[in-house]
């Protein structure tokens, strides 16, 4: 579905958004996530519930509740799509059934998980960030689940050691296959471990110094690097080799006028551009930069509020972005009409015209006259094989929600 509807876009049209198209409104949004096709948007809210959008239609899908009634820190889709995890500000991870509606199961922590992410290929593993703890790593199904802290390192004095607790580990995530977690501190140091083993691979020491912020891996099918957003108000782009002692810095991406923070980073649908959020409380500014010349090639500017969550569609020119009144505004390309592109030979007129016809021009051509294609019976026609545009693909993929219309309602008698 998404490979054919790649066809039908305009390939003369901008790769990136210009302008707001729509907003959706429901509850007090506070974060946000695409599934991996883009089909179904979810939104976590103030009071606990996480909305599931159409992104289609614009329209409510379903609505996820749970008895944790507070503030949703982070949600993400499982690989199939079937599941959502929410963290909430109450100290739990909340794993819901997409289809049911229902909370498969709830795990607690001793602090705030600020940040969860899906397996790129497990439906059943992800990685959490608690604030005051270091990432782990967590195992889970319906009955129970299996939590494993993921060790870190830090440079100091030319010598490796074991990160002490003033350099706790503020963000970790999953690299492209999901081979590897990428781990990053408080003291600017990115620490690289297998998943299989939980064995600590390599470590790289960011330039600056500042606190790690984010990590966020190019999820295209051509990605290989990944961003570091750092406290020292930088946006950094480095490689993602299979050799990771080869990993470097490409570039880095900086407002040079106002050194602004950055309240989140990312790719384009395609890999093309890097995105960066202002984290000023009553700006809301989006910045797009040419990843290859890291020319700043637009800037979005939205309403005077500030800016919370970011998100770029998985296989489309349009973005998202939650305000701090929990708003949520669909950015999206401007659209101009151009029927030229549907008929060649297509003429555009200021004003009417008139048009003398040839004689035979709306004459009725008999069929039987018209001249026969001649077709070669015997050529092989493959009517089963299919084209394989996705290579990570589920064939148990949740695209969308089916919608369950409720039995109708025999009407009351009335007497006469």
């Amino acid at each position: 579905w998404r490979d054919m509807n790649l066809e039908l876009l305009d390939p003369f049209r901008n790769s990136f958004p210009e302008v707001i198209e729509d907003t959706l409104e429901e509850g007090y949004a506070t974060t946000c996530a695409f599934n991996r096709k883009g089909t179904l948007f979810a939104t976590g809210c103030y009071d606990g519930r996480c909305i599931i959008w159409d992104f289609d239609t614009k329209g409510i899908a379903t609505i996820l509740k749970s008895k944790q009634v507070h503030p949703i820190t982070s949600v993400a889709w499982s690989h199939n799509g079937k599941k959502l995890l929410a963290s909430c500000n109450d100290y739990t991870v909340v794993v819901y059934d997409v289809l049911s509606g229902e909370a498969e199961s709830v795990f607690s922590f001793s602090c705030v998980v600020s940040s969860v992410e899906m397996h790129p290929r497990d439906n059943s593993l992800c990685v959490l960030c608690p604030q005051l703890e270091s990432p782990c790593l967590v195992r889970f199904d319906k009955v129970s689940h299996e939590k494993k802290v993921i060790p870190e390192v830090q440079e100091e004095m030319g010598r490796e050691k074991k990160a002490p607790k003033n350099a706790t580990g503020t963000v970790a995530s999953f690299d492209r296959k999901g081979d590897r977690i990428f781990t990053g501190n408080s003291r600017g140091v990115i620490t690289i471990v297998s998943v299989d083993k939980l064995e600590v691979l390599h470590h790289i020491k960011v330039s600056g110094g500042g606190m790690i912020k984010s990590i966020q891996f190019n999820r295209s099918s051509s990605g290989k690097d990944f961003l570091i957003n750092s406290a020292d108000r930088t946006i950094r782009l480095f490689t993602n080799p299979e050799r990771i002692q080869d990993i470097e810095q490409l570039a880095e991406f900086t407002d040079p006028v106002n050194r602004m923070q950055w309240k989140k980073c990312g790719f384009s649908c395609d890999g093309d551009n890097v995105l960066g959020g202002s984290a000023q409380k009553a700006q809301h500014s989006i910045y797009i930069w040419n990843k290859d010349t890291g020319q700043l090639i637009k800037t979005l500017e939205g309403p005077k509020e500030g800016l919370i969550d970011i998100e770029w569609h998985p296989c489309r020119p349009v973005l998202t972005s939650i305000s701090t009144v929990g708003v949520v505004y669909v950015w999206a390309s401007n659209f101009t009409e151009n029927w030229s592109a549907f008929a060649p030979d297509f003429k555009e007129l200021e004003e009417n015209e008139e048009y003398v016809e040839r004689e035979d021009e709306f004459d009725i051509v008999d069929e039987v006259s018209k001249k026969k294609v001649v077709h070669d019976e015997s050529e092989y026609v493959d009517i089963e094989a299919v084209d394989d545009f996705d290579p990570d693909a589920d064939p148990d993929e949740l695209v969308w929600i089916p919608v369950v219309i409720p039995p109708p309602t025999h009407p009351q008698r009335m007497d006469i």
